[in-house]
């Protein structure tokens, strides 16, 4: 083959990429504050979040950073989200267990009578 029957085409192809830093670097919270809670002498503590009227700012109580409201918010909508969900199955339990009227007993294993009192 001879390079006489080539033609290059008009494509310029991108730069390697440098061992440079890159642009957008995950950080991990490491041994700083998350802003949500922090383990303290084997318990573990949860954040409360001070804030100021008139400003836009909400201060972490463990490690007083100003923060984000929106991450607030969204961190007090998990928590409510969870707890509601908890709520539910705590209910839905309830309701079943009330329907029952018999269970097994664990000393003779015949199905007796539960007592409603």
């Amino acid at each position: 083959m001879t390079d006489d029957n080539i033609t290059p085409l008009p494509v310029r192809f991108k730069q390697p990429p440098s061992d440079d830093e890159p642009m957008l670097k995950v950080v991990s919270w490491g041994a700083g504050c998350n802003h949500r809670y922090d383990v303290r002498d084997g318990r573990t503590v949860h954040a409360s979040y001070q804030i100021r009227e008139g400003e836009t700012e909400v201060e972490c109580s463990l490690c007083k950073t100003r923060l984000d409201p929106m991450f607030v918010l969204r961190a007090l909508a998990s928590e409510e989200t969870q707890w509601l969900r908890a709520r539910q199955r705590y209910i839905d339990e309830m309701r079943r267990l009330r329907e029952r009227s018999r269970t097994k007993c664990f000393n003779c294993g015949k199905m007796t009578e539960i007592s409603r009192r």
